[in-house]
C-alpha cells in the first residue's frame, strides 16, 4: 500500500500547524516554507481539511490557521480521509464489469481484502496526530 502524496503533505503541514500554533496562527507561506511544500497544493488541501472540521481559519493581518481539535484526537485516518477520496482502495467489489479478471461473487478474496481494508482503517484511526509529532 502507498500513502498518497495528498496524505504525505497533509501530514507534515498538520505537523508542522501543531507545533508552530499553540499561541498563534500559522500562515500557509509558513507552513510551506518550514516544510518545504508546494503553496497552491497546501491551499487546496487545507480547503479539504477545513472541510472536514481538521483545522479552522482566523482572517486578519495576523490569520493563519489553527487546529480545530486536540492533536490526541486527530487521526491519520481522519486526515488521509479529508484529503484523499481513496485512501483505501478496495481490491475488489465483485462486480466483473469493472475487473476484468473478477471471477465475480461469492468470492473468497473478497472477504480477505474487506478484512486488510478493515484491519489498515483501524490502524490509521489508532494513529494519533500527537504521536507523529512525538517523532519529529
Amino acid at each position: 500500500m502507498n500513502i498518497s502524496t495528498k496524505t504525505e503533505y497533509a501530514v507534515r503541514a498538520l505537523a508542522e500547524l501543531a507545533v508552530n500554533s499553540v499561541n498563534k496562527p500559522v500562515s500557509i507561506n509558513e507552513i510551506c516554507k518550514n516544510q518545504n511544500l508546494p503553496m497552491k497544493y497546501i491551499e487546496q488541501l487545507f480547503r479539504k481539511l477545513k472541510q472536514n472540521g481538521l483545522v479552522k481559519s482566523i482572517h486578519g493581518a495576523k490569520g493563519g490557521y489553527q487546529l480545530a481539535l486536540k492533536i490526541s484526537v486527530i487521526s491519520l485516518k481522519d486526515i488521509m480521509e479529508a484529503v484523499d477520496e481513496n485512501y483505501v482502495a478496495p481490491f475488489c467489489n465483485g462486480n466483473t464489469e469493472e475487473h476484468v479478471h473478477c471471477i465475480g461473487l461469492p468470492c473468497g478474496f473478497k472477504e480477505l481484502w474487506d478484512e486488510i481494508n478493515e484491519h489498515t482503517e483501524n490502524y490509521f484511526d489508532s494513529i494519533k496526530l500527537n504521536q507523529i509529532v512525538a517523532r519529529l
